[in-house]
């Protein structure tokens, strides 16, 4: 955090001169684990929150907008349904909460590396999906490396949901977005299984990382298609990326007929998520299609040349 005419604020370079910051009402808690720093911070304008390593993760008043567009255009490809789903990890369990509100999920199994950031949530986010997901019998907690998860257990998966936090250099994320991490994902995907990933910020000098990303994926699966959503508590568009098994097009399904499925396969409304957001998601700009294409080759690893600023 950083201190600025009498008030705390977070403080996230998001591209060379360009920062995302919140005013902090509250340290609510403050942690150490093994693997990184866990905060719970009130925020002014958008409620209370986790910060991982001083950069944000979710806040209460558009969590739910992140988390519908990281799972629900893979589940509306899948036609709604899942015998078996893995998340990776999923800290306080938003996108865990969005599986399991399909009927037509059988399993949902949430590999989480460090216990503090579940711990964490229980206790400081009353309105986390960590304990409501834990009363569900379809959803099953792994604390482990999810690396080592995949590595050691042959079971197959229909969907593979990647909600980690950044892979910057040093951190435990990074080995989990390269090419070798994807392509033993991939071997753990059923035939028509996906991959859905977030990528990062695509604003016009902050598309680094969310290229190589994107460029590793589609190094890997046969099939990869981006799409855009505006997270207002990052500061930026962001980008999401799914691998695809077969050649499953996005925006082959109405936006009509979407929504169709949804009410049928779904078992209460999504605040963000409908056809129309759909095809508007996956629609992605020019100027962000050029800077994916010019900036997704080389084989520069992930985390390199992204800054990190965080002052606490």
């Amino acid at each position: 955090m950083i201190e600025f005419d009498g008030s705390r604020w977070t403080f996230e370079e998001i591209a060379p001169g360009e920062a995302h910051c919140h005013r902090v009402v509250e340290v609510v808690a403050a942690e150490h684990s093994d693997v990184q720093r866990v905060e719970v911070l009130e925020t002014e304008s958008y409620g209370r929150g986790l910060f991982l390593d001083g950069r944000i993760q979710h806040v209460a008043a558009d969590e739910y907008l992140y988390s519908e567009a990281l799972v629900h255009p893979a589940m509306t490809l899948l036609g709604g349904r899942a015998a078996r789903v893995l998340c990776i990890g999923a800290g306080p369990g938003g996108a865990v909460r969005e599986l399991l509100g399909y009927p037509g999920v059988g399993e949902v199994v949430q590999v989480e590396i460090d216990t503090t950031v579940l711990d964490v949530a229980r206790r400081h986010l009353p309105g986390s999906a960590v304990a409501t997901n834990a009363a569900d019998p379809r959803f099953r907690l792994e604390v482990a490396d999810a690396l080592d998860y995949l590595a050691r257990r042959g079971e197959p998966f229909d969907l593979v949901v990647n909600d980690l936090s950044e892979p910057f250099d040093g951190s435990p994320a990074a080995r989990l977005f390269g090419a070798e991490a994807l392509r033993l994902i991939r071997s753990r995907l059923r035939p028509g299984g996906v991959y859905a990933s977030w990528a990062g910020s695509v604003g016009p000098r902050s598309s680094t990382m969310a290229a190589r990303i994107a460029a590793e994926v589609r190094s890997v699966f046969p099939h990869a298609r981006e799409y855009v959503l505006h997270p207002q508590s990052y500061g930026t568009v962001w980008l999401n990326v799914l691998g695809l098994t077969s050649p499953l097009d996005p925006l082959a399904p109405t936006p009509e007929r979407i929504d169709a499925q949804l009410a049928g396969t779904l078992r209460a409304p999504t605040r963000f998520y409908d056809g129309i957001t759909h095809h508007h998601m996956f629609l992605v700009p020019k100027d962000i299609r050029a800077a994916l294409a010019e900036r997704g080759g080389g084989s520069t690893p992930i985390g390199l040349g992204i800054k990190v600023r965080s002052a606490s």
